[in-house]
């Protein structure tokens, strides 16, 4: 959840339409029409990477007229659906996937079974990455995956991979690497199996 009080603008005339504010916006607000950007307010998380990065220096972030508050209500959603996404993704329901706006993983996995499609969409419904926007990136990417949606980055992606989990990793590597504690940390994490078998070597 975020309350999002900014909103991105631009000065029209110098824009020499580079794009790069579109390309950098996790949102999917910004998209370019005769090369000048459209900035959709409802979608916009207030970021201000736009500002960052424009080479021109003609965008701004200013005060909304209300606050826009995007999140996805637990009562909004199956929650039995959520659950069977958290646990097919190897994810906690109370895990913070961003930590910048304290988003709990149920509400992301709540926005993939409300129907979000894509990373960007996640982010509009449910204000992540409008902080750091760097490490809610894979759990979000797990979630999408494990719920069967399309994971072919978009041109010039803002995507960053999913990253490996505990869960992940096959009972060869466990055996081949006994000083990292792979097989111990698995029965530390999840003691009740429910993310999947414990390797062979410790059953």
């Amino acid at each position: 959840m975020a309350i999002v009080k900014l909103v991105a603008d631009y000065n029209a005339d110098p824009c020499t339409g580079c794009k790069l504010c579109d390309i950098v916006c996790p949102s999917g607000a910004i998209r370019m029409e005769a090369r000048k950007p459209v900035i959709n307010d409802d979608l916009c998380i207030g970021c201000g990477r736009c500002v960052d990065r424009c080479p021109e220096n003609i965008m701004w972030m200013k005060p909304r007229e209300a606050p826009l508050v995007t999140t996805v209500r637990a009562e909004e959603v199956d929650q039995d659906a959520v659950a069977a996404l958290l646990l097919k993704a190897g994810i906690e329901a109370s895990v913070s996937v961003c930590v910048c706006t304290l988003t709990p993983a149920s509400e992301i996995a709540g926005a993939v079974i409300k129907g979000a499609e894509t990373l960007e969409e996640v982010c509009a419904m449910t204000g992540m990455r409008s902080g750091c926007g760097i490490y809610c990136v894979a759990p979000a990417l797990r979630l999408l995956e494990a719920a069967g949606r399309d994971m072919t980055p978009p041109p010039q992606h803002r995507w960053y991979p999913t990253t490996l989990s505990l869960f992940d990793l096959s009972d060869e590597a466990c055996a081949r690497y006994p000083d990292a504690y792979i097989a111990e940390d698995r029965e530390v994490f999840d003691p009740g199996h429910k993310y999947g078998p414990l390797p062979k070597e410790i059953v």
